[in-house]
């Protein structure tokens, strides 16, 4: 595997391992539980970043997947299990398609506007995976902060 796709799996995998700590335990009422108006759940958070990072990952490596952002902000009723195997299978998804990737491939340039309602945003496969990278350790904060005002309510 080219090195920056193996670092970028090893990242992966912290981050998800992350995620599952901050929802350790919990039910699915704590897991839907939201700080405050305009602040997300834990569940929001565990479905939105596995199909943001998914969506984005695999703009890196011409594999993109069809979302609906909108629902996953409404995202409600998950078990921690449930949660946890959208990042699994996210993980197993990078392990196969990181082995066949050339790294030479990630300066061509694609059009986010072709796989999103957007004005045309010209990006490198380069900064598609970056940006996958990225969102997912954002949340992965906003998942800690809303874990420990959880414990505080």
């Amino acid at each position: 595997m080219v090195p920056i796709f193996a670092s970028a799996l090893s990242r992966l995998d912290e981050m998800h391992q992350g995620y599952f700590d901050f929802m350790a335990g919990l039910s699915t009422e704590e897991l839907d539980w939201s700080p405050g108006p305009e602040m997300n759940s834990l569940c929001v958070l565990g479905v939105h970043v596995t199909a943001a990072e998914r969506f984005w990952i695999g703009l890196g490596i011409d594999d993109v997947i069809e979302r609906n952002r909108p629902a996953e902000f409404q995202a409600s009723g998950f078990e921690v299990e449930a949660l946890k195997a959208r990042f699994a299978a996210n993980l197993i998804f990078y392990r196969d398609a990181f082995e066949g990737q050339d790294g030479q491939r990630l300066a061509e340039v694609v059009d986010v506007s072709h796989f999103m309602e957007r004005p045309s945003q010209l990006v490198s496969r380069a900064y598609a995976l970056l940006r996958g990278l990225d969102h997912t350790a954002e949340h992965l904060g906003h998942a800690g902060m809303t874990r420990q005002l959880l414990a505080r309510r």
